[in-house]
């Protein structure tokens, strides 16, 4: 028996960051849970006239990754995503995307406070996805800082900067 791998959120987040390219490794969610999370994150953080969703701009790779390396998480989600299915089939017989924006929204706000664990990933995850992707930083005007050069120093700090930190009363008791 092999020796179980583990994905570093921060590794690949650094590795998105540098243009590498995330390999569907595993899959976690059928095409009908792909399907329904993209139209989730497409409700977390919406089309706007100059950014596309979250839905939109493919993070569902980026979260079945996340989640495919993770046994915790794998179940969370695909328990969250059946429960999401499960209200929104109640509402309608065409699913969650049939539903109007606000539908939507009330689902997801029940769904949030119903199964707080699952919604607080959700949204951690998409948040993650979204924000470090390529698409993003150029829409928002975001560029990476140029990486040092070999063997050079890194900039000194500017103590300045903490003067008035400094110059705060403590805001916790002494003991």
């Amino acid at each position: 028996m092999g020796a179980r791998h583990f994905l570093n959120p921060r590794t690949i987040i650094s590795s998105l960051i540098s243009g590498a390219k995330l390999i569907d490794k595993k899959q976690v969610f059928s095409s009908a849970q792909r399907e329904l999370l993209r139209e989730v994150l497409d409700r977390i953080i919406p089309p706007t006239e100059k950014l596309p969703g979250a839905g939109t701009l493919g993070i569902t790779v980026y979260i079945e990754n996340i989640v495919s390396a993770n046994t915790g998480l794998t179940r969370l989600f695909n328990e969250g995503l059946a429960k999401i299915a499960i209200a929104a089939g109640e509402t309608s017989e065409q699913g969650f995307g049939s539903l109007s924006i606000p539908a939507k929204d009330d689902l997801l706000k029940a769904v949030e406070s119903a199964n707080p664990a699952f919604f607080d990933q959700l949204v951690l995850q998409t948040y993650n996805g979204y924000y470090t992707n390529e698409e993003v930083f150029d829409a928002i005007g975001y560029k990476l800082p140029d990486p040092p050069t070999p063997g050079a120093l890194p900039e000194l700090l500017d103590v300045s900067l903490l003067d008035q930190q400094r110059k705060r009363e403590p805001f916790w008791k002494k003991v």
